[in-house]
């Protein structure tokens, strides 16, 4: 259906076109009688009372107008009916009975014939109207109904891309990455559709949360795994999705929103520019600018403080500096408008989820799953064999140390506790659970395969701890301890869904679980953390690798600082310190990392390695 209104020098025209069947001449007034549906003609299938265009017509006669269906335009099929109204009516009359009287249709003011007239919608909107290309391209997975112009979120995103071209190059993740992130959080948040959803306000609340180490540690390994999580969180927050393939699908589907935001970016900066809009914003725009310029410059020769304060702010104006800072505007104000089109309008999901086709025979699911747990139950006889055995049994048998033998296998374990939840998704979706023996027999195989796995789990950490300990503290194995944590946590999720055998919060639990231990792993300072177990390793074995240090972020430099004098000078010879930060590239890692080391002797990394001891 389309709408076209317009204006002549002493009435409004208003047409409706649609594409249906349209309406024969012979029957164009009676539609305008009350109950008139021409259900006699089309076999009773057109619906409707027969009432709306009876109270069309009156409308319009008390308006002293007319309405009435009139000929296509050429090249056109469908109905198209025509409203003319009196731009200044005569004294209206007093309402009274809906009449029936034929009316006739004005035309328009052309030297052309309704039938040859052509409004411009019809040529526009199949030259230039991108909506019914992207809806064919997307489908049903991502509808845009009655998605309107929003120019408030459409300048919040270039005010974001503004503030990063001017805060962001040349310095450092601080202060004003942190300000630039919260004015992008805050403007998506604006633009979500779902923002009183409490799954989107938690999920909200943790991408805050999650971008805080951005301003207290230095320790970028920690900060950008916050970062990545924090945004699919964001996305998944924004979709309200509930399962791993809704998060996948909202992960994707912000930069699809590039593409599949550009009808609605059009929309909204014809509605900048149109309506005479575009002479008052440049005005506004110039006029502010010039107020800016002229105060900016009377207070900065007029005051010190404010003139160095304006210098910090105020970017370098250099050719090369000036075509970084428009691409990262640019960059980072598109992938924000992006978001905020994922916000506004987020695709069709919950996934359709396909309809659960169990197995015939219990014994083709239970027969794999009870394999799998017979080799847990070996795996766990060898490893207990190996603890009560000791170092010479493992000596004898494998040729191993206890260090070599817990190390070997870490990576495999962490990768059979990811398999094992595979096997526990496709076992519960292959088995039928319409009986209760067939229930008692699901919860039994997937219950022992589960508490399995938590044991593996646990003998994964044991056997990172004894590494450790004989070998060092590093940020990897840290991250690994974590990981293998949040895999246990979800184990036990598992369990606890398995009880009931629904699960429908777990994808959640699981997404929102290990944003959680990220930013608890931030919280306790990691690269200090590291630095302090493998000090107090070296007091106990007199063993330490200067090569661990290498990798230790400004976060580590209290801790090293307070170290003995000898530790301390090859510490701190291996760790970088940077100091040269602006109020915007401030961290509060580096301030107490530059404070922590102000006036100490660094001394050389290479009269430390004769204390190292190989990996």
């Amino acid at each position: 259906v389309f709408v076209f209104g317009t204006a002549t020098g002493t009435d409004w025209w208003l047409e409706v076109v649609d594409q249906g069947p349209g309406i024969a001449p012979e029957s164009r007034e009676q539609v305008f009688e009350r109950f008139g549906t021409l259900g006699e003609q089309t076999g009773g299938q057109t619906g409707g009372t027969g009432l709306g265009l009876a109270i069309a017509r009156w409308v319009t006669d008390l308006h002293q107008g007319s309405i009435g269906f009139v000929d296509p335009a050429q090249g056109e099929s469908g109905a198209r009916v025509r409203v003319v109204l009196p731009i200044e009516p005569a004294i209206p009359v007093q309402p009274g009975p809906v009449p029936y009287t034929s009316h006739q249709v004005r035309d328009m003011p052309t030297t052309q014939s309704p039938s040859a007239y052509q409004p411009p919608y019809a040529a526009s909107r199949q030259t230039t109207s991108p909506g019914p290309t992207m809806a064919g391209l997307f489908g049903k997975f991502w509808p845009e109904e009655g998605l309107r112009a929003r120019i408030g979120v459409f300048l919040g995103c270039v005010g974001v891309g503004v503030l990063a071209g001017l805060v962001l190059p040349e310095r450092n993740l601080g202060l004003g990455t942190f300000l630039v992130l919260m004015a992008a959080g805050a403007t998506v948040f604006y633009a979500a559709k779902n923002r009183r959803d409490p799954f989107t306000l938690t999920c909200a609340g943790l991408c805050v949360l999650l971008s805080v180490p951005v301003v207290l540690r230095d320790a970028e390994w920690i900060v950008v795994p916050c970062l990545f999580i924090g945004s699919l969180v964001c996305m998944a927050g924004l979709a309200r999705g509930r399962s791993l393939p809704d998060f996948v699908v909202a992960a994707a589907a912000w930069p699809l929103a590039g593409l599949r935001g550009m009808p609605w970016l059009g929309r909204t900066l014809r509605s900048i520019t149109g309506n005479g809009n575009a002479p008052a914003v440049m005005r506004t725009a110039i006029w502010s600018l010039l107020g800016l310029t002229i105060f900016g410059l009377l207070f900065a020769s007029a005051d010190a403080l404010f003139a160095e304060w304006a210098d910090a702010v105020i970017p370098d104006l250099n050719i090369d500096m000036f075509v970084l800072r428009f691409f990262i505007a640019i960059a980072v104000g598109g992938v924000v408008l992006a978001a905020a089109y994922l916000a506004l309008n987020p695709p069709a999901i919950p996934m359709a989820v396909g309809s659960r086709r169990p197995v015939q025979n219990r014994y083709e699911w239970l027969a794999p799953v009870a394999l799998v747990d017979l080799v847990f139950v070996l795996f766990l006889m060898a490893q207990t064999t190996a603890y009560f055995g000791g170092h010479d049994y493992l000596r004898r048998t494998t040729g191993l140390t206890y260090a070599e033998y817990v190390h070997q296998g870490f990576g495999q374990l962490v990768l059979a506790t990811v398999l094992t939840l595979l096997v526990v998704w496709a076992a519960s979706h292959k088995a039928s659970v319409e009986t209760r023996e067939d229930r008692l027999w699901l919860r039994g195989a997937l219950g022992l395969l589960c508490a399995l796995t938590l044991v593996v789990v646990a003998s994964a950490l044991y056997r990172m701890h004894l590494y450790q300990d004989a070998y060092g503290f590093t940020q990897l194995r840290l991250l690994v301890d974590v990981f293998e944590g949040w895999l246990g946590l979800v184990v036990v999720g598992v369990i606890i869904a398995g009880i009931g055998l629904k699960g429908s919060w777990l994808p959640r639990m699981a997404l929102l679980s290990s944003a959680v231990m990220l930013l608890g792993l931030a919280a306790i300072n990691p690269d200090a953390w590291i630095a302090q177990h493998n000090l107090e390793r070296y007091e106990q074995t007199s063993k330490i690798d200067w090569d661990y240090f290498l990798d230790l972020s400004a976060d580590a430099v209290p801790t090293l600082a307070a170290s003995p004098a000898d530790v301390r000078a090859c510490a701190l010879a291996h760790v970088e310190i940077t100091g040269d930060d602006d109020w915007l590239g401030w961290n509060y890692g580096r301030a107490r990392a530059e404070s922590a080391s102000h006036g100490l002797t660094v001394g050389s990394s290479a009269g430390c390695d004769s204390a190292g001891l190989g990996r």
